[in-house]
């Protein structure tokens, strides 16, 4: 009887290749795991028993797990680059996504957040990185940031909607209709239902997951209906507090 195939990452526990599921994904993602020798970013691939698999490298080390969920949306979306872009981070924290958008040769970040002093020093001190802290998204004005012709934008927010974030981007776009924007945000269900449908901040009914996604897509296209969605995808990773969360790429298109 033929060996049944195994998830990759099951494969690396199972074989003591790892410390447990964290670090089995972080090797995942971080493109250390190869199968007959090509590097392998999903952690759901499924490994034949005649594959060989290896690790090449020593995972890298990330400023935070926030870096995953955006290394899970460029393993989702194979066509998604932002080498030589303009981008803006927004929710920035520590630092996990702009870690991730200078891995992948982004020429310069805004890093914005409403904290202060929270992003990481070694990613501060990039010359590539602009921190701007103490920054509310809604106060965002082309006086604080560089006019370009491609703008991608990464979101990991929390205590708000998206449907309250996507004006601002409108707004800064009106007054720049030459600038091209895309952008991958992180929907976090438990910020867009109401709380009666939480049980202990958990949103544990799987419909009222594809319910709030779609609610809140269609209140941004309410808005402004020149957003397409590019694609949508699981974050390979839950939020700190045990809630699934889905990355959701998207674009704007130029008014003509």
């Amino acid at each position: 009887m033929p060996k049944e195939k195994i998830r990759l990452d099951a494969y690396l526990i199972k074989h003591e290749l790892c410390d447990g599921e964290k670090h089995a994904l972080s090797l995942i993602l971080s493109g250390s795991v190869l199968i007959n020798d090509t590097p392998i970013f999903k952690p759901g691939t499924l490994v034949k028993p005649n594959d060989k698999i290896r690790l090449r490298e020593v995972i890298k080390q990330y400023v935070s797990r926030g870096a995953w969920k955006l290394l899970g949306a460029f393993s989702s979306f194979p066509d998604l680059s932002v080498k030589d872009k303009l981008c803006f981070d927004f929710g920035a924290s520590t630092g996990g996504f702009t870690q991730v958008l200078l891995e992948k040769g982004a020429s310069r970040i805004f890093a914005i957040d409403v904290g202060y002093g929270l992003l990481s020093q070694r990613i501060a001190n990039d010359p590539k990185v602009t921190v701007l802290d103490r920054t509310h998204i809604k106060d965002l004005n082309w006086d604080l940031l560089p006019r370009e012709s491609s703008v991608f934008i990464c979101m990991d927010l929390s205590f708000i909607s998206l449907s309250s974030v996507f004006p601002t981007i409108t707004r800064l776009a009106n007054e720049s209709c030459e600038t091209a924007w895309e952008g991958v945000s992180l929907v976090k269900p438990q910020f867009e239902l109401d709380s009666n449908f939480l049980v202990k901040g958990i949103v544990t009914d799987p419909k009222l997951l594809g319910r709030s996604i779609i609610s809140v897509w269609r209140k941004i296209r309410k808005q402004d209906p020149t957003f397409r969605c590019l694609g949508l995808a699981e974050s390979p990773i839950q939020g700190a507090d045990g809630n699934r969360e889905f990355l959701l790429r998207w674009k704007k298109e130029k008014i003509k």
